[in-house]
């Protein structure tokens, strides 16, 4: 069982709208605890594990100085992703890297077995996620891509840039399981 960390302890040094001392020397504290939220995030723990979906705690903070609510995930996880940053990184990775289908890679990351008659041909998350990824949004610190590289090129850069961020443990690991350890920690 995992031990949600103190208010203090996860307390931001500043508020991410208005840039105010979280908890100035000397001075009354700004970023005060509001509470927790509950947050759904899919994927696999491990790479190549079973897709899961697991509940995680979020802190959340109000600012005194402009009244911005501001919340404290685990590292991995993306802002306004269902998934967590690793299986993104997995599926760009099994997408750009390997070639397979996006009906193949999400059976490797969605825990829901049951899927619409869309679903079944076409999954929407990963272009969501390659356009991110070209604006510079998915992964912030990876920078932008070119507007004129294919999604395919976008989804290949994105995955070999996240390798690169990977602890290199073993050489020998595939490139998907490197993706999604450099995709942890680049979230």
């Amino acid at each position: 069982m995992t031990v949600l960390p103190t208010v203090d302890l996860v307390r931001p040094a500043r508020c991410s709208c208005c840039d105010a001392a979280g908890r100035p020397v000397n001075g009354p504290l700004v970023m005060r605890g509001h509470g927790l939220r509950e947050r759904l995030v899919c994927g696999p723990l491990e790479p190549g594990g079973a897709p899961q979906q697991v509940t995680v705690q979020a802190r959340r903070y109000r600012c005194s100085a402009c009244g911005a609510i501001v919340v404290v995930v685990p590292r991995g996880l993306l802002r306004r992703r269902r998934y967590a940053a690793a299986a993104i990184g997995w599926v760009l990775a099994r997408i750009g890297l390997d070639g397979v289908s996006t009906p193949v890679a999400r059976a490797e990351v969605c825990p829901s077995a049951t899927l619409g008659v869309a679903a079944a041909e076409r999954w929407l998350a990963p272009s969501r996620w390659i356009e991110a990824s070209r604006r510079g949004q998915l992964f912030p610190r990876l920078g932008r891509h070119g507007a004129e590289s294919s999604r395919a090129q976008i989804a290949e850069r994105t995955a070999m840039q996240l390798v690169g961020l990977s602890p290199q443990g073993s050489t020998r690991e595939p490139a998907p399981h490197l993706a999604f350890r450099g995709a942890a920690l680049a979230a």
